[in-house]
């Protein structure tokens, strides 16, 4: 390392050549919002100087703008149905170079094994993935997952592996409790000096301040201007969301001024390869934050140094001196038009293509090549609500995770619920996949508008049963078998006959294909939506995905019933009178 150094300060002093100088570059500051123009050299992947270098290679930037990568400020590689090695090849042309990965969704199918193999899987990628330890596996006590994530497995990991913090604390009643396991959790993390996470899905200030005593440092979970200011003023870095089903960016926005915008960083946390491929990453945030009326320089900005402060990223996030020499080139800043992708003075990306190998993927553990185990008959799908008129209805919000509690008047037979297309009243069902237990819990769902057929994934945050929704018994129960034949997967099934669908053999949430593969079945799956009346302009595999987690507010459904996140606790379906 001395020599090293050495040689960046020969190279910065001039005594030596840089390896690299970038000239005719326009240099986002992202330090004071300006932009200049200079020479940026660069030695040994490193930026170790600016204003006039000669160097050994000489890269003309054309005039373009030189600005630092992003850094994603959380993410679940997982639900780009991907594994680490096929996602580097889809965000790095984007320009996202770093990000901070949470692997609660594999580890809530395959433990600690799961979480190591992430990490495995995560090394010597032209993408740095920072591994966050699941902290909440499961989310709660009030559903069955595959597996469980302890305090001593916790401590494990941070002791033989390259984990970087604590992922994001779901299970806010343990730590409001005070609960010795998530105490210990906590302390693992702090007694190392790691960030951890935040997860204040609803949490007013008393529950936020109990998460800052903690010792959690942001979190994504603000879904409004009013909720984002209460976690800035508490001292928490402000995580605006831009994923697939939870599209906070616009909402978040208003919050943004010139005194706090340093507070201020850009994540996806689930987002699906489709919308990765045809949309982006968080380059697609900087662009709608512009679209908005944010400062380009502000918004590049909070993808970068803003990102990387928060994360303790030191030499990530600025053109500067010092700082790695991870930079993108971009053509016209309002646009954020991306020509070329550099890691550590290396070209790796351009026009939004890869431009060197990725090495080959990492073989997953077999178990979690067979991970989906159950038995139902159809006639476990039957809900009866004892001849109830009215009911608990789950209502969906397309661009949100956030459901509505609702009470309805429904149709029965013989006190059987019906499912109705008239009423937009469809019946939801959960199944445990993990080891034969046979739960079922079923539930009403309102905002879908399909009129025939059913949906179905393997995909459940967090747990990740099976979860399936449908106007019949017949077409929900060929799409809960179709899934479980293929060891994993998405479907659509209409009068008993599967439309389209995609194999997720890896823990039942990633697929081993390539990419451009995936994307192609995701289109068929589309269009199949459209054969089951599905007409909405959102993404309803997600949102499905989404109704089974209950700790997002308000009304959730599990393996063991219907979820009411406000009480945090299981209640009948019918509505007695």
């Amino acid at each position: 390392m001395q020599e090293k150094l050495k040689k960046r300060i020969a190279a910065a002093t001039k005594r030596d050549r840089a390896e690299i100088v970038i000239k005719n570059a326009i240099i986002v500051d992202v330090f004071t919002l300006t932009t200049y123009q200079a020479d940026v050299a660069i030695t040994d992947g490193m930026i170790v100087g600016i204003g006039e270098y000669e160097g050994e290679s000489v890269i003309d930037a054309k005039g373009a703008y030189i600005a630092p990568t992003f850094i994603d400020g959380h993410v679940h590689i997982e639900s780009a149905m991907v594994p680490p090695e096929e996602f580097s090849k889809i965000v790095v042309p984007r320009g996202v170079t770093t990000v901070m990965a949470d692997p609660h969704e594999i580890a809530n199918v395959g433990g600690i094994e799961a979480v190591k193999y992430m990490i495995k899987a995560s090394e010597q990628l032209p993408l740095t993935v920072k591994i966050m330890v699941p902290s909440s596996v499961p989310a709660t006590a009030f559903e069955n997952s595959g597996a469980r994530l302890e305090a001593s497995e916790v401590e494990q990991l941070f002791g033989e592996t390259d984990a970087y913090g604590l992922a994001e604390v779901m299970d806010y009643p343990a730590v409001f409790a005070g609960d010795d396991e998530m105490i210990e959790k906590l302390y693992a993390a702090q007694k190392r000096g790691r960030k951890i996470d935040g997860h204040a899905a609803g949490l007013d200030r008393t529950g936020l301040n109990a998460y800052r005593v903690a010792g959690i440092q942001n979190d994504h979970e603000a879904i409004t201007a009013e909720e984002g200011l209460e976690r800035i003023r508490s001292g928490m870095y402000l995580l605006m969301r831009e994923g697939t089903a939870a599209k906070d960016v616009e909402a978040l926005l208003p919050v943004l001024t010139p005194h706090n915008a340093r507070r201020c960083v850009f994540a996806t946390d689930d987002k699906h390869l489709d919308d990765l491929i045809e949309e982006g990453s968080i380059d697609a945030s900087v662009r709608k934050a512009i679209r908005l009326g944010v400062d380009p320089l502000q918004a590049i900005q909070m993808a970068s140094l803003n990102a990387a402060e928060c994360f303790g990223l030191e030499h990530k996030g600025a053109i500067a001196p010092g700082y790695e020499a991870s930079f993108v080139l971009i053509e016209d800043l309002n646009e954020l038009t991306i020509r070329e992708v550099y890691v550590d003075g290396r070209c790796v990306a351009k026009d939004g293509k890869l431009t060197i190998p990725v090495r080959e993927r990492i073989q997953p553990p077999e178990y979690l090549m067979d991970s989906v185990h159950l038995s139902i008959e159809k006639a476990t799908l039957e809900l009866n609500l004892d001849h109830a008129s009215k009911a608990h209805v789950i209502g969906v919000k397309p661009g949100s995770i956030v459901t509505e509690h609702l009470i309805e008047e429904v149709d029965t037979n013989q006190g059987i619920f019906m499912s109705s297309v008239t009423r937009d009243q469809l019946k939801l069902v959960v199944t445990e996949r993990h080891k034969g237990l046979g739960n079922v819990g079923i539930g009403i769902v309102k905002g879908f508008s399909i009129t025939n057929g059913a949906i179905v994934a393997t995909v459940a945050h967090d747990s990740h049963n099976i979860v399936a929704c449908g106007t019949d018994d017949e077409s929900i129960f060929k799409a809960i078998a179709h899934v479980t034949s293929l060891k994993g997967g998405i479907a659509v099934v209409s009068e008993g006959k599967v439309l389209a669908d995609l194999s997720l053999p890896l823990a039942g949430l990633m697929s081993l294909e390539p990419f451009e593969q995936i994307n192609d079945s995701l289109k068929e799956l589309e269009n199949a939506l459209t054969e089951i009346g599905f007409d909405g302009d959102w993404n309803p595999f997600l949102t499905l995905s989404f109704l089974a987690l209950p700790v997002i507010p308000s009304l959730k459904l599990t393996d063991m019933g219907l979820f009411d996140v406000q009480s945090f606790s299981h209640i009948d379906v019918a509505v007695k009178e």
